[in-house]
């Protein structure tokens, strides 16, 4: 799938991409009083605004769960299958194949010295070769302004590759599971490859990022207490162009355990049970008569 992405394209594809989310997973509910355990697969904010989704919520403690096959088609972000689930002081999320950027680079057009450059590679000694510094063309998506220097390559015949051979996303997870239970949380982090190189992973201790770069800054495993006793923890959170747009990926939030309701309070001296039994029988009345006498 090949397409050019101007911004006009994105603001409708975002108006678009917004309805059709709603329509997926109803909005969220919260109170910051005391906000009750959820869970999200997606969201955005910035130019390509996304709804949370899908999402479950539990305000009573009672275990509610959502999915999605596929979220719809934007040009930011693509996910195959999404599970978020609450409940009783536990929350969760399942992401599969999570694309950020589809085909960023297929519309890049290489100068002709490069391309020349490129055919005319040796065999041998060409990782010396140094990197060109050639701007890029507007990509479509809320990045600063990038050359060929800013791109995930040591040497010219790396750079060759990437633009000859161009990867189909900007960012790819293989799959990001995140739960929590009352305050304390994990996050498992399938295979992550940058305009497809993949990265080293960092520990998945809390607050941990990925190595800075000049198209995207990525933070593992975010995690945070609420005043109100609540504790949320989110898989990874993607910012990019220094805050034009702000991903967040995996977030689930535990609240304090609903209340259970208070059982039926037993009187101390319960009266012993009556049995039933007939009333008694009403005490004659004599009666004053005369009776004849015979003999």
């Amino acid at each position: 799938m090949r397409r050019q992405l101007t911004p006009t394209i994105l603001t409708a594809a975002a108006v678009a991409g917004v309805v059709t989310f709603s329509l997926v997973a109803s909005a969220p509910v919260g109170n910051a009083a005391a906000r009750p355990s959820s869970a999200y697969a997606v969201s955005a904010e910035g130019q390509v605004p996304i709804a949370k989704t899908p999402y479950a919520e539990s305000l009573d403690g009672k275990r509610q769960t959502t999915s999605a096959l596929e979220l719809p088609k934007n040009p930011l972000l693509s996910v195959r299958a999404g599970t978020a689930t609450a409940g009783n002081d536990s929350a969760s999320v399942e992401l599969f194949d999570i694309v950020v950027g589809p085909d960023i680079l297929s519309q890049v057009q290489i100068p002709p010295e490069l391309k020349q450059q490129c055919a005319s590679l040796p065999k041998t000694g060409a990782d010396d070769l140094p990197l060109p510094d050639i701007a890029l063309p507007d990509l479509g998506l809320p990045l600063p302004k990038l050359s060929t220097k800013d791109l995930p390559v040591k040497n010219l015949p790396d750079l060759c590759n990437l633009l000859l051979n161009p990867p189909t996303s900007l960012l790819a997870i293989d799959s990001l599971n995140v739960y929590c239970s009352g305050d304390s949380g994990g996050v498992d982090l399938g295979a992550i490859t940058l305009l497809g190189q993949t990265l080293k992973l960092p520990s998945t201790k809390q607050g941990a990022s990925l190595p800075s770069n000049p198209l995207a800054a990525i933070s593992v495993n975010s995690q945070g207490k609420h005043s109100d006793g609540s504790f949320t923890i989110t898989g990874l959170s993607i910012n990019l162009g220094g805050g034009a747009e702000v991903i967040n990926l995996a977030s689930a939030t535990c609240a304090k355990p609903a209340a259970k309701p208070k059982p039926t309070p037993k009187p101390a001296n319960p009266a012993p049970p009556q049995l039933d039994t007939p009333p008694a029988a009403p005490v004659p009345t004599p009666v004053k008569t005369h009776q004849p006498v015979t003999g």
